[in-house]
């Protein structure tokens, strides 16, 4: 017995679903609040963070609130501070380095605007979790680390959270940027530097922003949003001050934390 015979308006509706599927977005599947093999006690901890964030960062989006419901900050942290995974603190990750606290974290990705579609390029991967939020804002991220041991136990997170898919890595000096795969229309340095590298501002698309931290090591300095004109030039301005810890360019490091 032969099949039946399918309508032009049957088949027209399948190739459309299956376009639209094809067509969705890497992280779509991923946007929803996280919630996979963890205790009911973190995923509250998580939403009341979120919720928190969403009370003290003024303007932020409910957009960008939801990226930090679906990343679990508790992954990207050392077992020993899984307690605090979730309270506005930041905590070490070895090698010098740090995970930064939540509101943080929220404020300058909040300050970047960074929508869907656009290229953003990230100094400092450190734990990953910063990276790991842009990427489910956007499909384009890129993030630079120059300890090997940070950034590979970075990507290995990503891998295990089925991010990679939004998010390209590389081991090297943050200063230099990423050439390759600019320009970029969102910067975020998420370590302190004693300038601004003229590398990062080349790789800026007129019209982008940039956010760095600029002064002394491991002491207050300012947050620079530095914006790039059409023509070029730039345009910088004090949005708060905050602690990081130093944009390092070489790898010669122990985990000693």
């Amino acid at each position: 017995m032969r099949p039946p015979l399918l309508s032009p308006r049957t088949v027209a509706l399948a190739s459309l679903v299956a376009a639209c599927l094809t067509a969705a977005p890497a992280f779509a599947q991923y946007d929803q609040p996280f919630q996979a093999g963890e205790t009911p006690e973190l995923t509250e901890k998580r939403k009341k963070m979120v919720k928190w964030l969403g009370e003290s960062v003024k303007g932020i989006t409910e957009r960008t609130l939801g990226a930090f419901d679906a990343v679990p900050r508790h992954k990207f942290m050392k077992a020993r501070d899984l307690k605090i995974a979730y309270d506005n603190k930041w905590a070490g990750i070895g090698y010098g380095q740090t995970i930064t606290n939540p509101w943080m974290v929220a404020y300058m990705t909040h300050l970047l605007g960074i929508e869907e579609g656009m290229k953003v390029l990230e100094i400092g991967t450190g734990s990953g979790y910063q990276s790991a939020i842009i990427s489910r804002l956007t499909t384009q991220t890129h993030t630079v680390e120059v300890v090997r041991a940070l950034g590979e136990r970075a990507r290995g997170l990503h891998d295990n959270l089925a991010y990679t898919a939004n998010i390209k890595h590389k081991l090297g000096d943050g200063y230099e940027g990423w050439e390759e795969h600019g320009p970029y229309d969102r910067i975020m340095v998420t370590c302190a530097a004693d300038h601004i590298p003229v590398p990062l501002i080349q790789q800026l698309k007129p019209g982008g922003l940039m956010l760095i931290p600029v002064g002394p090591h491991f002491q207050k300095g300012n947050i620079y949003l530095v914006t790039k004109q059409q023509d070029g030039s730039i345009k910088r301005k004090v949005v708060a001050t905050g602690t990081f810890v130093p944009l390092r360019r070489t790898d010669k490091f122990s985990d000693d934390d």
